[in-house]
């Protein structure tokens, strides 16, 4: 799960502490699931570094959230839907309601 990430590399930011990973996909582990979030009204990072990291991660799920800043408004509603269907875990609430 990346989040609002600045992408490092060519067409991103330039880092003197970050090197670049051209093949970057390649040095995933195979068939792990990639998510890539990102605000549509993010000032911080831009937008425009999502579509680099969806480049360079091929199999990667993009969510451009159009209404949403760099904190995506402090809502992770989207991830936690994500986490949640990768886990297979249920909603807080059939959580509750199990326990009862």
């Amino acid at each position: 799960m990346l989040i609002a990430a600045p992408f490092i590399g060519n067409g991103g930011w330039k880092s003197e502490d970050i090197e670049p990973r051209p093949e970057l996909a390649a040095h995933l582990p195979a068939g792990v699931p990639v998510f890539l979030y990102h605000g549509g009204k993010d000032t911080i990072a831009p937008i425009a570094h999502l579509a680099l990291y969806a480049d360079a991660i091929p199999h990667a799920q993009a969510r451009r959230l159009p209404d949403r800043d760099h904190q995506l408004d402090n809502n992770l509603s989207e991830v936690a839907s994500d986490i949640r269907e990768l886990v297979g875990s249920p909603t807080s609430d059939e959580h509750v309601r199990a326990r009862d």
